[in-house]
């Protein structure tokens, strides 16, 4: 994966669609990430912020009125996602901060997750039970944006329960829930889940690393 992101064709393309989307609503913060930052880390995050608000209002919304919303709609508009998020850091690896192996890896694992829901569309409340974690995502890259407002820190910091509670419990859920599944289906879905808990930790306690200015940093921020 030692592919060479060309940042200046993708900022073209995604500048103008986040300051359309959101300079009229006057946020910003959104818009900063597209503003001061011509990289593909910018381009990414300029592409993740409406998405993820998206998915993860879908998310809270179908856990909330499960009746207010095609559930199962829900799971194919996140395996989309996934899946194009997932080609495009394999395509350009320097859109994510680090680690983009994994990351992919990451997303390759949560559409082996997803697609249980599929198999199963009685369990499509499960996509949005998962889904809940992107708040935390959409904090985590409103906070590193360029001049962002500490308040995007205080929520990114509010929902890391997700997490590391419950995201460790949805492992427990789903080994009750799969019961009557194929022992191979069944081990595929609790290891996906497994692995998401394990991707967190590494996410949010990954090493640091030292800045320009001699300041550690952590790089998945």
């Amino acid at each position: 994966m030692n592919r060479v992101c060309d940042s200046r064709d993708s900022m073209r393309a995604l500048k103008r669609f986040a300051v359309d989307a959101f300079a009229s609503a006057r946020y910003p913060d959104f818009v900063t990430l597209t503003m001061p930052r011509p990289s593909c880390v910018a381009a990414h995050d300029a592409f993740n912020v409406p998405v993820l608000f998206t998915i993860a209002s879908m998310c809270a919304i179908g856990i909330a009125m499960p009746r207010a919303l095609d559930l199962a709609l829900v799971t194919r508009v996140f395996a989309l996602y996934v899946a194009a998020d997932a080609l495009w850091i394999f395509l350009f690896p320097r859109s994510v901060p680090r680690a983009a192996n994994v990351v992919v890896i990451h997303h390759l694992v949560t559409l082996a997750l997803l697609s249980n829901a599929m198999r199963h569309p009685e369990r499509a409340i499960e996509t949005c039970r998962n889904g809940l974690v992107e708040w935390n995502t959409l904090f985590l890259i409103l906070r590193r944006a360029p001049g962002a407002s500490r308040a995007w820190n205080v929520a990114y910091k509010l929902t890391l329960p997700i997490r590391f509670v419950w995201q460790p419990y949805l492992v427990i859920h789903f080994w009750r829930i799969s019961r009557d599944d194929d022992a191979w289906e069944r081990v595929v879905a609790i290891a996906a889940q497994v692995f998401l808990v394990a991707f967190n930790v590494f996410l949010v306690f990954g090493k640091k690393r030292r800045t320009n200015d001699g300041k550690e940093k952590n790089k998945a921020e």
